[in-house]
């Protein structure tokens, strides 16, 4: 038996909106969190430096505007642009797992050391 004010709460118009927007932002994290899956291949992260960091080459499906490039340099150096990939130096482990949840992002792949 629910308490009266979880009932009257049910009932108020603002608290089901308020209940459909927490509701969709979960699915969208959640969407982010599943279309991530896979987006880094095999090997990165493998050269790692003596901070633990290492290159990323990002793959879009676009060539790269200013917005994406100032979002990219949240998570590394920008190395330079080759059509649709950007590469990225410096990057941290976390920073692999943050660029992946972006959904305009297809693919990281290992960037060469250098």
């Amino acid at each position: 038996m629910p308490s009266p004010i979880l009932r009257r709460a049910v009932r108020s118009a603002p608290v089901r909106r308020i209940a459909v927007v927490v509701l969709l932002v979960l699915l969208y994290q959640g969407w982010l969190g599943v279309q991530a899956i896979g987006k880094a291949a095999p090997g990165v992260g493998a050269h790692r430096d003596e901070r633990g960091r290492f290159p990323v080459d990002v793959v879009l499906d676009f060539p790269p505007e200013r917005y994406h490039v100032l979002e990219l340099q949240k998570h590394g150096r920008i190395a330079g642009t080759d059509g649709t990939v950007v590469h990225l130096r410096g990057v941290s482990p976390a920073g692999v797992d943050a660029l992946a949840r972006e959904y305009w992002i297809d693919a990281l792949e290992p960037g060469r050391p250098g």
